[in-house]
């Protein structure tokens, strides 16, 4: 039925024996190729230069500085800002005295009162010591108010700390 032809069988198995061949050093044959393709990318990364990040910038020159706070301990007089009257607790407070456009104050007292009573406490507070009030949100609970190229600010939430109802940021920024 089937007639092969002797230099057809043997040349069916020399390619037999050459895909055998083949598929027995594919795998050395691709690792090579990888590491040959390593060593094309290596070269280009080593030739690759990254920017000056230490550089130093007018601009961010002296941002170190300028923004590092010193910590409060206590309740800072503030001028022309009356103590809340009420029972008030230092909790926390950082001073920024290095600020280019003026030293910044922010502390944050626990009050006992309710939030209401503390903002109407500061409206009027600020009122009588002749500070201009910029704005005031009743629904935000919040106050600011400028004097003599200085501002504060007031801002009133609810405490979750133990023996506080209210928690008060007060931010003070001495103008230049």
């Amino acid at each position: 039925m089937f007639k092969f032809e002797k230099s057809s069988l043997v040349g069916g198995a020399i390619i037999c024996l050459i895909v055998a061949a083949a598929s027995n050093f594919a795998p050395e044959l691709m690792q090579t190729a990888q590491a040959q393709q390593a060593q094309q990318n290596q070269g280009k990364m080593s030739s690759y230069r990254l920017p000056n990040l230490n550089r130093p910038t007018t601009s961010t020159q002296h941002a170190p500085d300028e923004f590092k706070p010193d910590k409060l301990t206590g309740i800072v007089e503030l001028p022309n800002v009356p103590n809340y009257t009420g029972h008030a607790v230092f909790l926390s407070g950082l001073k920024y005295p290095r600020d280019r456009s003026g030293m910044r104050i922010g502390m944050t007292i626990g009050v006992r009162e309710d939030e209401n009573e503390v903002l109407e406490w500061y409206k009027s507070a600020l009122k009588t010591y002749r500070w201009n009030l910029i704005s005031a949100n009743p629904t935000d609970k919040y106050v600011s108010a400028a004097k003599d190229n200085n501002t504060f600010t007031v801002r009133i939430s609810p405490s979750k700390q133990p023996g506080f109802r209210t928690l008060v940021v007060l931010s003070y920024k001495f103008g230049i």
